[in-house]
């Protein structure tokens, strides 16, 4: 399956965002680089760029980016 970035959120954003996408059917992938990198020592553990990326597949892309505009617009 070919998954596409959709973008970046915080931490507390995600659910919100996560349950969104699901909702409408789009299938979805998270990663979290926040917590390897920290495991990795590359992130400072006071850092306050605790984010996730989040990936959809390349399908369900243009439906995702629609559903985002309109959260945040």
């Amino acid at each position: 399956m070919d998954y596409k970035f959709l973008v970046t959120v915080g931490f507390f954003e995600l659910y919100k965002v996560e349950s969104l996408l699901r909702t409408n059917g789009v299938r979805l992938k998270i990663q979290d680089l926040y917590n390897s990198n920290l495991n990795a020592g590359w992130v400072d553990p006071f850092c306050n760029s605790n984010e996730r990326t989040i990936l959809v597949l390349a399908k369900d892309f243009h439906l995702a980016k629609k559903i985002l505009d309109n959260l945040y617009n």
